[in-house]
């Protein structure tokens, strides 16, 4: 099975095109407001938008997928719709786009659910499984924040609990390069559709596929430069992740 890859943190449109061209399955967005990679909800609507937009030029006849550039009020350019442009655009007919939300209420979740047309909704906070329950019109990913060390049956009763369609696994103390310990991950993803996150690089992830063998994994900061998402990172993360056997 080729591993699943996430491109979260996205904050700008070149940013999700690079990530969607170069094979990733899913890009997040994160609406939590204490996070760096915070992203307005009106800028990710238009980034959503603009990817769409693509699709759909895509789609279209060979004989319309011509049209001037056009410069939207935000700043975002309308790309071109070309032969070489539909080419270009397979693998954004396919990536996922997830919401990361934490501890949001339960009505204006479902709304901005809806207002985004998002795909998946990651919860990165004390969710309960009632509140997974009620959420409306999407895919459900939750997340666990671990200690390194975690205690592996505690995490399973807790993920037991949860009826969501993936299972996030992070680090509680982000920025610290450490990963979770990737023995005890091995054994969760033998029951659990896992994503692997937290202290993902291109240089580790091939050792971190070798042990843990998860569904998926999830990258932020190691496929960015300066706090930015770097082109030639994310391009290199995602052929070594998909290139793993």
């Amino acid at each position: 099975m080729t591993i699943k890859v996430k491109i979260c943190g996205i904050q700008t449109l070149e940013a999700a095109q690079a990530a969607s061209d170069a094979g990733a399955d899913f890009l997040g967005f994160n609406f939590v407001r204490s996070s760096k990679r915070y992203i307005r909800l009106e800028t990710a609507k238009e980034i959503i938008e603009e990817l769409k937009m693509e699709y759909s030029c895509h789609c279209e006849p060979r004989a319309k997928q011509s049209r001037p550039n056009v410069l939207k009020p935000n700043g975002i350019a309308a790309v071109r719709c070309t032969s070489d442009l539909a080419m270009t655009t397979n693998h954004r007919l396919q990536v996922k786009t997830v919401g990361v939300f934490q501890n949001e209420k339960l009505d204006l979740a479902n709304k901005l659910i809806s207002y985004l047309k998002l795909d998946y909704v990651q919860l990165h906070g004390n969710e309960s499984p009632e509140y997974i329950s009620l959420i409306q019109g999407t895919g459900i990913i939750k997340s666990f924040s671990l200690d390194a060390d975690f205690d592996l049956e505690e995490t399973m009763k807790k993920i037991s609990k949860y009826k969501a369609d993936y299972i996030l696994l992070d680090r509680k103390k982000q920025g610290r390069g450490e990963l979770l310990n990737l023995d005890k991950v091995s054994r969760l993803t033998k029951l659990f559709p896992i994503i692997l996150a937290g202290g993902l690089y291109p240089e580790n992830v091939s050792r971190v596929l070798s042990i843990a063998k998860p569904y998926a994994v999830d990258v932020a900061g190691g496929v960015e430069v300066n706090g930015k998402k770097d082109k030639e990172k994310i391009v290199q993360f995602i052929k070594l992740a998909k290139n793993y056997e």
